[in-house]
């Protein structure tokens, strides 16, 4: 069987040449594979390109693409088209070239690809993984609490690094999302992938590396771009960012008629409250339906009753217990001058109970 071992760089020239000698002498010990090492460079500037044009005269098994930079996702794109359709691939290994990923990882990948695995993580984020403790807390934050708004954004939980650059998976994935996946061209792509991969049933297990910071060059990440797309990826295409923007409009709604009956009619601030939470229910189960959790809608008339009827009760009883209950306590506390404040404390802790029972008891899998 052919593995190829994909090496998307850009100004890597101090870098490239120790990770072929060490993935070369690795290789030597995969007995029952025959290894490619594509590199798919973006027209360097720092000679990187030249570099590994020296580097092929005496190692025939590697390969070097060159194009315009456009992107780490296009990059690894274009090397899945060559190591499919030229070097007749069966797996695709795929790693950053700034030797942050250890080669003497690889035979665990292959290890879970022999045994079954469709998709093999290298994973910084379970027992035995690690991010460099030389790290300012900062960029911790960043990389730890971006996998996990990942993984519970997305509604797959149970896949602990999302990010990361450092993957082997079979390519029959390559065929069936390749068309899918020309829409991203980004950091992006590595969590858009694997996401569709696992909705596509691929078995995908999680495999500890230790991640090294650089010793050379620069961080390519521009980070307020990353963030965003990232944000902008889980919004729209996770049940959770979906469910988040629902319940926004749900809040607008709720929020302006607590104010209408509160400030205008003269209610308490409890029963305001109700009447705007019940308005924004019934909108948050139909856009939940036909949206958020479209994959499992409600469609026959009898079971659409039952489940909204289910909805309210459900989500009353959380208006009632966790967020009416909350402004009630603020009062009986601090007084009902900040029972704005109070409703957004509840609100928050309303978040948490209702994404709960809408994906695991209203919309459950079938």
């Amino acid at each position: 069987m052919n593995l190829v071992i994909i090496l998307p760089t850009y100004n890597e020239r101090e870098n490239i040449e120790i990770l072929l000698d060490a993935l070369h002498k690795k290789a030597k010990n995969i007995a029952h594979y025959t290894c490619y090492f594509l590199v798919v460079d973006d027209f360097s500037p720092d000679g990187t390109g030249k570099i590994i044009r020296a580097y092929q005269k005496t190692h025939k098994d590697t390969y070097l693409l060159e194009k315009k930079k456009e992107g780490l996702g296009k990059a690894i794109l274009r090397g899945m088209e060559y190591a499919v359709d030229t070097l007749h691939a069966d797996f695709i290994l795929q790693m950053d070239c700034d030797l942050s990923h250890d080669p003497d990882r690889i035979s665990a990948f292959i290890q879970e690809l022999d045994s079954g695995a469709d998709f093999v993580v290298g994973s910084r984020y379970i027992k035995g993984g690690s991010i460099p403790s030389n790290w300012g807390i900062h960029r911790k934050i960043f990389s730890v609490v971006g996998n996990a708004i990942v993984r519970f954004g997305l509604g797959y939980s149970h896949v602990h690094d999302w990010t990361g650059g450092f993957r082997a998976y079979a390519v029959k994935y390559y065929f069936k999302l390749k068309d899918q996946m020309e829409a991203y061209g980004g950091y992006v792509f590595q969590i858009a992938f694997l996401h569709k991969a696992i909705q596509m049933g691929a078995q995908v297990v999680e495999v500890p590396i230790h991640f090294t910071d650089r010793k050379f060059g620069h961080s390519k990440i521009a980070p307020a771009e990353y963030i965003k797309n990232v944000l902008l990826y889980v919004g729209m295409n996770g049940s959770f960012g979906k469910f988040l923007m629902v319940g926004g409009f749900g809040f607008v709604i709720n929020a302006g008629l607590l104010v209408v009956f509160r400030e205008w009619i003269g209610l308490p601030p409890t029963i305001a409250n109700l009447i705007g939470a019940a308005a924004a229910i019934f909108s948050n189960f139909n856009l939940n339906n036909i949206w958020t959790f479209k994959d499992k809608k409600i469609n026959s008339f009898g079971m659409y009753v039952a489940k909204l009827a289910q909805f309210y009760g459900t989500s009353l009883s959380g208006v009632v217990l966790i967020q009416t209950g909350t402004i009630a306590l603020g009062m009986k506390l601090f007084g009902d001058s900040q029972y704005f404040i109070y409703f957004l404390v509840g609100t928050g802790l309303l978040l948490i109970w209702n994404y709960t029972v809408y994906s695991k008891v209203i919309w459950k899998k079938k």
